[in-house]
């Protein structure tokens, strides 16, 4: 075989071996951080996962559990798509209120963002509504578990 095409599949193979041992390792790693997804679990069950505001067309959530090395935090977003922004942005931050979240207030005559929080069994969930250009989008937040903390 050619010393080049040895050279280039030794270089693949390295770059895929690297890629397997870091997903295996943070695998291992993030379960640790998040035993059984539990922060992730947290966000899941909120309220405002099954709240729909009226004018809804759409509904698209992204999942963010804690699947990294570095033991970063749980993240849960869904976005709500429809042309009633103002009810639509209302309605949920006025969910949000009604399960428990707190803060809220909108200081600025057209600010479009919210910031909630909510303790849950010990762990502090944080939260952001948010009015884009075409949909409401909530952000939700659980920390992940590090090196020296209980359940590590």
């Amino acid at each position: 075989m050619n010393p080049r095409l040895r050279l280039i599949a030794g270089a693949f193979l390295i770059a895929i071996a690297v890629l397997v041992f870091h997903q295996f390792f943070a695998t291992a790693v993030s379960n640790r951080c998040d035993p059984g997804n539990s922060q992730f679990s947290m966000l899941k069950s909120q309220g405002v996962m099954t709240f729909r505001p009226s004018g809804t067309l759409l509904t698209w959530e992204n999942d963010g559990p804690d699947n990294s090395w570095i033991c970063s935090e749980a993240s849960l977003s869904i976005s709500y798509i429809g042309a009633q922004l103002k009810s639509m942005f209302d309605a949920t931050r006025a969910e949000m209120s009604s399960d428990g979240w707190t803060g809220g207030e909108i200081f600025l005559k057209d600010q479009n963002f919210a910031s909630y929080e909510k303790e849950v069994g010990g762990v502090r969930l944080e939260a952001v509504v948010r009015k884009q250009a075409l949909w409401i989008e909530v952000d939700m937040n659980a920390p992940g578990l590090h090196l020296g903390e209980p359940g590590f």
